[in-house]
């Protein structure tokens, strides 16, 4: 049986937005000229994957196909530089294989008209769609633009209606939107530019926060990439609904350098309910070391509205609640609600350009006993550090600690590192390539895998409550660029 694997909606080679670079002000200036590189993992453990890579243009037609085998828990990347497309393409990956796969996006921004000239993203492919998805974070305001992608995932084409509502529960003008999106094809819709497509909220108030509800009789899946004015951008799979009443946010900070003037970081909690009425929602930051909480914050959120939640700026709630966190604050936060719910969240640091990132709250549901990364990193160029990832595992039993057993695999699928760790109860530890982290050699743990590692990871566990996590990649270009957060269960 061949499987096909929704890789996403992939800009590769293209300028996503196509405003002129000279004498422009944000935000009609450029966010940079944007590529995508695919990279897949092969999830059986004793047999090859045979894998076709099919580029969609937003007509639908397979504009190119590449492809090759995968060794067994090996990864491999279809990078935008061997797809023999040209520049200016915007489109769609579908991908099919004899096994199961796995698959991650790496978006490049560069000639960013800010900072170092580069910003990058990251987010999940997806195996499945959904009639309905929701986008809790969009902005249209004088420091953010979003980009908001929706594909049809489905042999046919999808008729979709876009619903855009402010913080408060309110509708823009012209909702709903409607739009057809042709089988495995994707379109784009850019807030602050309706010549790319005209289904956007521009009769708003700059500046504007709000989500995005989006329904179809036909499956759908989307992306979103927000780009801040000062060069940062971070994208995030669009969420699908479902009964989950509770969140685990597994990497949220607050670190106060030198009044947040120094290499300062802080999180953005979003929440949006799912709901037609009004909910009630309860967040439980707990410190990474784990022990009771520090901080509990109660809200309500109007109908279909999200609320954002800065360890910065407080937006929902005044900045002053968080300070309870303190200045060096890393952890984790649990929402829970009596009804649906769905969230994201965001680091950002700064003031190092482009270093900012997202990912998906993730259900208690969704907690497994193994956990799959695509792709993560350990590439250095001389003394010169390229690429390195921290891995981020937390253990969701309350009461007592679990043993995990972590491994980093090479692209042939064979062990490059492993290594088992205790986490304590209700607890986050985090693995990086470059720092150690909570590793049995600190930094010198990871030295086996060289300097121009690209592999995949695979967590496991025996504890009965299951486990969540996150990679987080960063990759030093001509600068430092982020390339966000990620959840692959």
């Amino acid at each position: 049986m061949r499987i096909k694997v929704i890789a996403g909606v992939v800009g590769l080679l293209a300028t996503l937005l196509v405003f002129s670079l000279a004498g422009a002000n944000w935000p009609e200036q450029s966010c940079g000229q944007g590529s995508s590189d695919i990279w897949v993992m092969n999830l059986d453990e004793t047999e090859d994957a045979n894998v076709v890579a099919a580029y969609i243009d937003q007509n639908g037609d397979a504009e190119t196909t590449v492809g090759g085998a995968i060794d067994p828990l090996g990864n491999t990347s279809f990078p935008a530089s061997s797809s023999g497309l040209g520049d200016g393409w915007l489109g769609s990956m579908v991908l099919y294989s004899d096994q199961e796969l796995a698959s991650a996006v790496d978006l490049f921004w560069q000639s960013v008209p800010r900072g170092d000239g580069w910003s990058g993203g990251l987010y999940s492919g997806c195996s499945e769609g959904s009639n309905e998805i929701f986008f809790p974070v969009v902005s249209r305001t004088y420091y953010h633009r979003s980009l908001l992608t929706i594909q049809c995932v489905d042999t046919v084409d999808c008729p979709v209606w876009l619903t855009y509502r402010g913080e408060d529960g309110s509708d823009v003008a012209g909702n709903p939107f409607y739009e057809v999106i042709e089988a495995d094809s994707q379109e784009t819709h850019d807030v602050w530019d309706p010549t790319l497509n005209p289904n956007v909220p521009t009769g708003v108030t700059v500046p504007w926060y709000g989500s995005l509800h989006v329904t179809s009789t036909q499956e759908i899946a989307g992306v979103s990439v927000t780009h801040w004015w000062l060069g940062y951008a971070a994208s995030y799979n669009a969420l699908v609904p479902g009964t989950d009443t509770e969140l685990h946010f597994t990497s949220v900070n607050r670190r106060n350098w030198a009044s947040w003037h120094g290499q300062s970081d802080w999180s953005q909690i979003t929440i949006q309910n799912l709901n037609p009425f009004t909910i009630t929602i309860y967040q439980t930051y707990y410190d990474r070391d784990g022990g009771p909480s520090v901080l509990q914050i109660e809200d309500d959120i109007p109908a279909y509205s999200s609320h954002l939640y800065n360890t910065r700026y407080g937006d929902a709630v005044d900045p002053s609640v968080f300070e309870a966190l303190g200045d060096t604050f890393l952890g984790s936060v649990l929402v829970t609600s009596t009804h649906p719910i769905a969230g994201t969240g965001r680091v950002i640091r700064y003031p190092s350009y482009g270093l900012a990132g997202a990912y998906q709250g993730v259900p208690s549901s969704a907690s497994s006993n193994t956990l799959r990364y695509p792709v993560a990193y350990r590439v250095i160029n001389g003394n010169a550090w390229v690429g390195y990832s921290s891995l981020f595992v937390q253990n969701l039993d309350t009461d007592d600690a679990i043993t995990v057993h972590i491994q980093y695999l090479n692209s042939d699928g064979s062990v490059g590192v492993e290594f088992d760790d205790e986490i304590p109860a209700n607890s986050t530890h985090p693995y990086n390539t470059r720092y150690g982290g909570e590793t049995p050699a600190g930094p010198a743990t990871f030295e086996p895998l060289g300097n121009s590692w690209r592999g995949p990871i695979i967590v496991t566990t025996t504890s009965p409550e299951g486990i969540l996590g996150m990679v987080n990649n960063h990759t030093l270009g001509s600068g430092y660029i982020y390339l966000g957060l990620d959840n692959i269960h």
